[in-house]
């Protein structure tokens, strides 16, 4: 009567909070990452299966389950293209990537309810940089 239920998203969005199912998927995809740097615990490793075609680190996905290795994989490969530099390789501030990537992920669609598509892992088309449009008046820059 003299209080009022609060919605979760927006305080969760406010104080840049992950969630349980958006920290399961940072904690997943930053394990496939130490296992495929350090090649440990090498049991893991070696049923990992990385792409020969190119340096991209992509996982070639083993048949799919509920297991740690196909979830995890199948989760580094949605955020790979995010995270890795054609010149450089994988980004150094992973960790902040990962995070601003689920975050962002949590953060759509509508501002009090939560929905399914806060707890997935978005195609990396879903969050691109915004376009610059330069008007005929070369003082005002629009962002698109």
């Amino acid at each position: 009567k003299y209080f009022k239920k609060e919605h979760t998203k927006p305080i969760f969005n406010r104080l840049n909070i992950l969630t349980v199912q958006a920290l399961y998927k940072y904690h997943s995809i930053s394990e496939i990452f130490k296992i495929i740097s350090s090649h440990c615990p090498y049991s893991l490793y070696k049923n990992i299966n990385i792409s020969k075609c190119d340096t991209s680190n992509v996982i070639i996905l083993p048949e799919k389950s509920n297991t740690f290795l196909y979830l995890a994989s199948h989760m580094w490969n949605l955020v790979l293209r995010r995270i890795i530099s054609p010149e450089k390789g994988i980004c150094t501030p992973l960790n902040s990537i990962k995070l601003r990537i689920l975050l962002e992920a949590q953060s759509i669609e509508i501002a009090d309810l939560w929905t399914d598509h806060n707890f997935q892992i978005p195609p990396p088309t879903r969050f691109t940089t915004p376009k610059v449009h330069r008007p005929s008046d070369e003082n005002e820059i629009v962002v698109v």
